[in-house]
């Protein structure tokens, strides 16, 4: 699932759609406080709690409050994509209030996504389709290169934005003629800024680390957290995998 603003959205929030337009929120959630809401809220649920009938669309939107910003969203699940439909000041009975005005936008058929807006989310998602490839390629070599050099840590940038740290040990299995592989990845937070688009996190994680682990290794043999096996051990905000097989 994405989180996408709206072009009208972003004019809203006097956020530049040159910049912004084509990204998800979770890549700017720090450039305004109510995308940080946004953010914080729709992931956690593509709903809100508070049901907006419009005037003319029969799509459930939803209210977002923070403070005095009123906004409201719309799950488009066909394309599985939250949209930020438009943002206002709240001034109950004001003419200018942000629900009269979000509505008033209904009635002329401006406030839904409109072509721009879904060109934005199919350039993103070509995008997203170059980032795999460049994980395809480069996350294996990187795992190659650790495993020639077991027992230090290599370290390189994937798609030119994330910088990962990949260690491989060889464990001799106590009472067993054979040796276990022990891989260490630390993935850098956050990610470079840079021109190849991230698919939302943790997804980009996850593309990362289905290029990088054996098939015969499920989600449940993953394990998140712990130290990284470096000298100084893990890094500020820095997300730590292993996994093991023989």
């Amino acid at each position: 699932m994405q989180l996408r603003l709206t072009r009208r959205a972003l004019e809203d929030l006097d956020l530049p759609i040159e910049r912004y337009a084509g990204r998800p929120a979770t890549d700017y959630r720090d450039a305004h406080i109510f995308v940080t809401a946004f953010v914080e809220r729709r992931s956690q649920s593509p709903r809100g709690q508070e049901l907006t009938n419009l005037p003319v669309t029969a799509a459930s939107v939803y209210n977002l409050h923070h403070g005095r910003w009123r906004g409201l969203t719309w799950h488009d699940e066909d394309s599985d994509v939250v949209w930020l439909l438009g943002v206002g000041w709240h001034e109950s009975g004001s003419r200018g209030d942000a629900y009269t005005t979000l509505k008033a936008r209904d009635l002329a058929g401006t406030l839904m996504p409109d072509e721009h807006d879904y060109v934005d989310l199919e350039m993103s998602l070509e995008d997203a389709g170059a980032f795999v490839v460049q994980v395809s390629e480069q996350a294996p070599a990187l795992v190659a290169q650790a495993r020639l050099a077991a027992g230090r840590e290599v370290r390189g940038v994937i798609a030119g934005r994330l910088d990962l740290g990949v260690l491989v040990q060889v464990v001799v299995v106590a009472n067993e003629d054979e040796t276990l592989e022990e891989i260490w990845v630390g993935f850098e937070m956050p990610p470079f800024a840079g021109a190849c688009e991230l698919p939302p996190h943790p997804e980009w994680i996850q593309v990362v680390l289905a290029a990088m682990v054996p098939v015969e290794i499920t989600i449940a043999d993953l394990e998140f957290g712990g130290s990284f096996p470096r000298e100084g051990g893990s890094r500020p905000n820095e997300i730590v995998v292993c996994w093991r097989s023989f």
